[in-house]
């Protein structure tokens, strides 16, 4: 028995993955992909012009998109516990199981609803069940001198929200 084989190479038959005039898309299916196509840009365009960090992947994501200069201060936010016995405990995300990303997200809301701190607390002591119990729950932004873009080792703190058990 004898196979049949088609030469890719013959001038009858189109190569392979080629396409003929029977796959190409209809006048009404280019429409469509013109359309969705306008649409995703106008929704890109729209969100770099006016999103905000909430609207990414149409939006900015602004940690990328901007820059500062060269000699401004960095602020790293941190939370901080103090203890009846008057230690103070910066929280991490190994003793309380909030990350300083998480913070930072919420900076403007401990600002406005300094008892939204009393979340911290909870979070600290369901991590560390035989620690003294929280007096004080603080949000303080470090803020870091550059010169030249490095840091100079000078810094200053600033609570920006506070709560008392």
């Amino acid at each position: 028995m004898t196979q049949a084989t088609t030469d890719p190479e013959s001038p009858g038959e189109p190569p392979i993955g080629s396409t003929t005039g029977h796959d190409l898309l209809s006048p009404r299916g280019r429409t469509l992909r013109m359309v969705i196509t306008a649409v995703g840009l106008a929704v890109l365009l729209a969100g770099t012009l006016f999103g905000t960090d909430d609207h990414f992947p149409f939006g900015p994501f602004r940690m990328f998109a901007t820059t500062d200069a060269w000699s401004k201060p960095i602020s790293i936010a941190r939370a901080q516990v103090v203890d009846v016995d008057g230690r103070t405990i910066v929280l991490t995300e190994a003793n309380s199981g909030v990350r300083r990303a998480e913070v930072e997200g919420q900076l403007d809301r401990f600002r406005r609803e300094p008892a939204a701190l009393a979340g911290l607390a909870d979070a600290y002591r369901a991590h560390n069940p035989s620690a003294p119990k929280v007096a004080r729950v603080a949000v303080v932004l470090r803020h870091h001198e550059i010169s030249r873009s490095g840091p100079t080792g000078h810094y200053t703190d600033e609570v920006v929200a506070e709560w008392t058990a």
